[in-house]
């Protein structure tokens, strides 16, 4: 990557785990697609809720030299880090649509030939 990972937390505490899985998880995206410019990742909390738990939102920004990627995930709960999991395989399934796409992977469907009266 060229510009450093930036991570936000918001609303909440974070847990001591969760920043090395933030970072091991962004290390796969560079796995995936190795020409990864810049990624920020922000997990915020809603207001306390008694009755429901917590609401978090996980959110992705992943910007590479032909598009900017963004994924969200919303989890409602106690823990942090499923809404974090759901974003980074939504991310990594992006990620390897996109890889698809540049490939030539993908088959691009030819219309039918427009006939001439």
């Amino acid at each position: 990557m060229k510009l450093p990972l930036v991570i936000d937390v918001r609303g909440f505490a974070p847990l001591p785990s969760m920043e090395p899985e933030i970072r091991r998880r962004v290390a796969k995206l560079e796995r995936r697609a190795s020409d990864l410019i810049s990624c920020r990742v922000s997990v915020q909390a809603s207001a306390n809720r008694r009755r429901q738990g917590h609401e978090y939102l996980s959110v992705i920004d992943v910007r590479v030299p032909d598009a900017e990627v963004a994924v969200s995930r919303h989890h409602r709960g106690d823990d942090a880090m499923l809404a974090l999991r759901g974003a980074f395989d939504a991310m990594e399934r992006c990620l390897d649509d996109r890889a698809q796409i540049r490939r030539g992977d993908v088959k691009a469907h030819v219309p039918p030939p427009i006939e001439e009266p």
